[in-house]
């Protein structure tokens, strides 16, 4: 049975009554939200419509009745909403704890690691690799700055100068890093945003949809042109990224070449407080510091 006959059927199993004049006006404003609805909904809507405007229970409260019907039959489908570049960094801008890995080509090990909390003001860097590991914690509230390398030694601990705090609560936002500008109104005008279809790159990570945001770039001095891109793959749920990719070349080459990559995840603030107690101490191991800190997958 069709959408048109369910509508149909559950409309003679209302019992509603109204004035004329509510009937009118019901009826001309929902006609017209519906005629809209119909342009996205043409087959569903058209079908539904029809079934009304035939119907031998047809009278002004019905089909007002039957409209918003329709409207909920409309909005109850899932549909798929559009993930534009704004809502990006949107979502972004209201996240309070990420993580985020960054890779080189298409090496399989991070290279940076960096953990940030917009609610405890802390900001950890993991780099380096085997012996050479290195863990830096900025701590706002304490105005502290700690080092720490893997192999056994000293926590290393000195103040943030004034001028080293602007600079760090500027390097804070989630978006730092992850974006190709630093604000969504900076994204050129010629800039191309389009959703990807490939079916292997969005097996990359299950679940996501992939966008892609290319634009042009003259080098202001030699008038070099570098075509760039940003592949994204984003959570639709939230609209957060949980991989993002950068792509270059030059106006000779045909092929686009990956240059970095990041895997994004978001850590509870919980998982912060613990990350820090571990890789740093219990707070009775640094002087003045409060007790919060996260993130078991820290070295993954």
């Amino acid at each position: 049975m069709s959408a048109a006959d369910d509508l149909e059927r559950a409309i003679e199993q209302l019992h509603i009554t109204t004035k004329a004049e509510t009937d009118k006006r019901i009826l001309n404003d929902a006609s017209v939200a519906l005629r809209r609805a119909m342009h996205t909904q043409a087959g569903i809507g058209a079908g539904v419509w029809r079934a009304v405007a035939t119907s031998r229970i047809a009278r002004p409260a019905v089909i007002a009745a039957a409209i918003l019907m329709t409207f909920a039959l409309f909005f109850g489908i899932p549909g798929e909403k559009a993930v534009t570049v704004e809502r990006i960094y949107g979502a972004l801008g209201k996240a309070e704890n990420i993580c985020i890995s960054r890779f080189q080509g298409d090496q399989t090990e991070p290279y940076q690691q960096m953990w940030t909390s917009q609610s405890l003001k802390v900001k950890v860097l993991k780099t380096g690799s085997g012996n050479q590991v290195q863990f830096a914690l900025w701590d706002i509230p304490n105005r502290v700055q700690m080092i720490r390398y893997l192999s056994p030694s000293p926590v290393q601990t000195e103040p943030i100068t004034d001028q080293m705090l602007v600079e760090l609560e500027a390097s804070m936002t989630p978006s730092a890093g992850l974006v190709p500008f630093a604000d969504a109104a900076d994204v050129p005008e010629e800039a191309q945003w389009n959703r990807v279809e490939d079916r292997q790159v969005r097996a990359t990570v299950p679940g996501a949809e992939v966008y892609e945001l290319t634009w042009v770039q003259k080098a202001p001095a030699s008038g070099v042109v570098i075509f760039r891109k940003w592949r994204v793959f984003v959570e639709t749920r939230t609209n957060l990224p949980k991989r993002a990719e950068w792509y270059t070349k030059s106006g000779s080459e045909e092929e686009y070449r990956l240059e970095t990559s990041a895997v994004v995840a978001y850590p509870t603030e919980s998982e912060i407080q613990d990350f820090v107690r571990n890789t740093f101490g219990p707070p009775g191991a640094r002087p003045g510091e409060p007790e919060y800190m996260g993130t078991p997958e820290a070295d993954r």
